[in-house]
């Protein structure tokens, strides 16, 4: 058996359009005659392999999520062919498809020369991948079923008597990744002392723990160049997690916010313990000006303390 030509049944897929060309015959004797069967029903369905006059969409049991799909229909008339007095077929606007489920979407009772024209979109998230597996009827009886090849979403699908799509879908959605644990600790330092080109930057204050109320309980001041950037409020605070100077010592912390001066601050801390002096390390970026270096500095005055316990509510 062999499907039929121009003169029969013609299968393309040309500009998002899957399905037969003209379902048209010349002669009597190769004409594939209009079934009288009723019409098909829309909805859930256990059958899961591609049916003539049908649009199925599945969604595959290795799908972690449900999908939802939008159908739209256009009635279609080969050249030739007087137009039908009613809809050949008929679609579901919108439907809900879960893991290891099909539904009928669109069904086509259509004849020689008629179909429907189906559009599908899927508009959850998600999405992996499509893959059509296509049927056709046979000059003579039977059918023929194509091997599954990928399709994109948003095609349309041309069915009749005489033509059927099945479309399965893939979809995974990661859970997002749980909160990083609530950091609470928090760094004392009183007036830190270190030079650059033989200019004293003074920093003092605290930084870290809970507000009662909700924010960060954080204030500190660094006095560089004759300039108080004064942070009252901290817009930050916690270990350092992306690289950059100070990462990787143990309970090193980073804070940032705004100075009352407008000027942007960003300073990290690290208590190497005591004495202070040649082992606490900061490192300071004003307005993305880098004091210390790349590397921060060793502060020659002052001590800093962390604090593993919570300060404030928890």
């Amino acid at each position: 058996m062999t499907k039929s030509s121009l003169a029969g049944i013609t299968r393309f897929a040309v500009a998002g359009l899957v399905g037969l060309g003209a379902c048209s015959v010349d002669t009597a004797t190769n004409a594939l005659q209009s079934p009288t069967s009723p019409r098909l029903a829309l909805g859930t369905t256990l059958d899961q392999s591609p049916e003539l006059g049908k649009v199925k969409i599945c969604k595959s049991a290795s799908s972690n999520v449900s999908g939802t799909f939008t159908a739209s229909r256009t009635q279609f008339v080969a050249a030739g062919f007087p137009t039908p007095g009613s809809p050949s077929g008929s679609v579901l606007a919108t439907v809900t498809v879960a893991p290891g489920e099909c539904v009928v979407i669109a069904e086509d009772n259509g004849g020689n020369g008629i179909a429907s024209d189906v559009v599908i979109n899927e508009t959850s998230a998600g999405f992996v991948s499509a893959t059509l597996v296509q049927i056709d009827a046979l000059i003579g009886g039977g059918t023929a079923t194509g091997a599954p090849v990928p399709v994109a979403d948003g095609l349309t699908y041309r069915i009749n008597q005489f033509h059927g799509s099945l479309i399965t879908y893939v979809n995974t959605v990661n859970a997002p990744p749980p909160p990083p644990p609530e950091v609470c600790d928090f760094i004392t330092f009183g007036r830190l002392v270190t030079t650059v080109d033989g200019q004293k930057v003074v920093i003092s204050g605290n930084a870290g723990g809970n507000k009662p109320g909700g924010g960060i309980l954080s204030e500190f001041h660094i006095e560089a160049n004759g300039v108080d950037n004064h942070v009252a409020q901290v817009d930050t605070y916690g270990p350092i997690t992306a690289g950059g100077a100070l990462f990787g010592l143990t309970n090193s912390r980073i804070t940032t916010g705004t100075a009352k001066n407008g000027v942007a601050v960003e300073l990290r801390l690290w208590d190497g313990g005591e004495p202070g002096k040649g082992t606490d390390k900061v490192y300071v970026k004003l307005n993305g000006v880098e004091l210390f270096g790349a590397d921060g500095q060793f502060i020659d005055q002052g001590n800093m303390q962390f604090h593993s316990n919570c300060r404030g509510p928890k």
